[in-house]
């Protein structure tokens, strides 16, 4: 295990350090200075980097973590003062990624987020390096620094073509699931809330789940059957505070799995402290809405086992910040609540609503012919003048039925 000192400027210090244990990183020493703004050379000011060059030393460590992100300037002048490795918070979750990556499609995301990152820190790298007598990486130069990003251009060109490749793969499963009447739900929230560990109870599959950070970098799919018709659950990556919208765009396929479910499992740790929940419902938040409709998320307070008291709150402080979405307390380590879980998709996707349809024939009728029979279940059609269709639907695609129902027959 490598062995660190960590850099902060705040007492917020928790969710560093749980990225660091993910990364199996040992943080021996931690030097916080409170500052309004990072020293723009060194992060902390000059006295305290004297302090850290000789805890350094003394503590015997490798590599420095700082909980913030740096600037290419101020990462140069960091480790060239230090002579450490220096991970700044976006560098420890690329780090992570690239130890858990383990679909191709993961491996190439990881490899195009970090491309993007290293880029500007290898330009200051080079040019910072120029005058010196070892130019450092590459032998700097503008030359140097044009045909490293030719390649990394080049490299994510590439990269997003076999990405593209992989969504189109990954849409065209996805109809071929609508077209055998499979619903489908994901697992969603703040990494390390327990998604992986609920998908693993209530589908009984061999899904990896380990006490860390982002132990789910691709999504995985299993059939759950909560009633007469099965549906598809998918566990999906963590959310992270404060990431930057590059990070963000490189798991976009693996988020795109969420806005395109029928129903998202919101996942949180009921556990924690109020502020906790509140900073990673936010987060959560954020991501989802507007994309997602409030009531089409079911809110999973997950680890009641831990402490029962903190329940209450919990679900008091999500009833306030999402009102419209329905809640059920579970534990994935005991299995308390999951049959209530299990009902509550069961209500949510068996067709309990009887309809009787009548339609104009025409070719939109005919596509709105093919989207019920994917959706619900047809007994009857009728086809003359007029298409009469008999049908039993979810109270969800009651509404919708309805709403189409009306703008054919005005020739909409």
């Amino acid at each position: 295990m490598m062995r660190a000192v960590l850099l902060t400027t705040n007492d917020d210090v928790a969710e560093i350090e749980e990225l660091a244990w993910s990364a199996e990183i040992e943080i021996v020493a931690e030097v916080l200075q409170r500052r309004r703004h990072d020293d723009p050379t060194t992060y902390l000011g000059k006295g305290k980097i004297v302090e850290v060059e000789a805890l350094l030393a003394e503590a015997g460590a490798e590599m420095v973590l700082i909980n913030s992100e740096l600037k290419p300037s101020t990462h140069y002048q960091l480790e060239k003062r230090l002579k450490k490795e220096c991970l700044d918070r976006i560098g420890l979750v690329l780090k992570i990624f690239s130890e858990r990556a383990r679909s191709r499609e993961a491996r190439l995301q990881v490899e195009r987020a970090r491309l993007q990152y290293e880029m500007p820190l290898l330009k200051e790298w080079i040019h910072s390096a120029k005058g010196s007598d070892r130019p450092g990486f590459l032998a700097g130069g503008e030359y140097a620094v044009d045909i490293y990003y030719e390649l990394s251009r080049k490299r994510m060109a590439r990269i997003d073509g076999e990405l593209r490749q992989i969504a189109d793969s990954n849409d065209t499963r996805r109809r071929r699931r609508n077209k055998e009447g499979y619903s489908t739900v994901s697992l969603a929230g703040y990494t390390n809330a327990g998604k992986s560990s609920i998908m693993r109870r209530l589908t009984e599959a061999q899904v990896l789940v380990e006490d860390k950070v982002f132990s789910t970098l691709s999504t995985t799919t299993r059939v759950v059957t909560p009633g007469e018709r099965p549906i598809l659950l998918t566990d999906t990556i963590g959310f992270i505070s404060d990431l930057p919208t590059f990070l963000i765009e490189s798991f976009r396929a693996t988020i795109e799995e969420i806005f395109l479910s029928d129903l998202v499992l919101l996942v949180l740790d009921a556990s924690e402290e109020r502020e906790e929940i509140e900073k990673k419902l936010l987060t959560s938040m954020s991501i989802l809405f507007p994309s997602i409709d409030e009531e089409d998320v079911i809110i999973i307070l997950n680890k009641i086992d831990r402490d029962p008291h903190k329940v209450l709150e919990a679900s008091l402080i999500a009833s306030l910040m999402i009102p419209s979405s329905a809640q059920v307390p579970v534990s994935a380590v005991t299995g308390e609540g999951l049959d209530k879980l299990m009902e509550a998709l069961k209500e949510r996707f068996q067709p309990t609503i009887s309809m009787e349809i009548d339609i104009p024939s025409s070719s939109d009728s005919m596509s709105f012919l093919s989207y019920l029979y994917e959706r619900c279940e047809v007994s009857h059609v009728e086809h003359g003048e007029r298409i009469k269709i008999s049908l039993r639907c979810t109270p969800r695609d009651q509404g919708r039925i309805i709403s189409r129902t009306a703008e054919l027959e005005a020739g909409r």
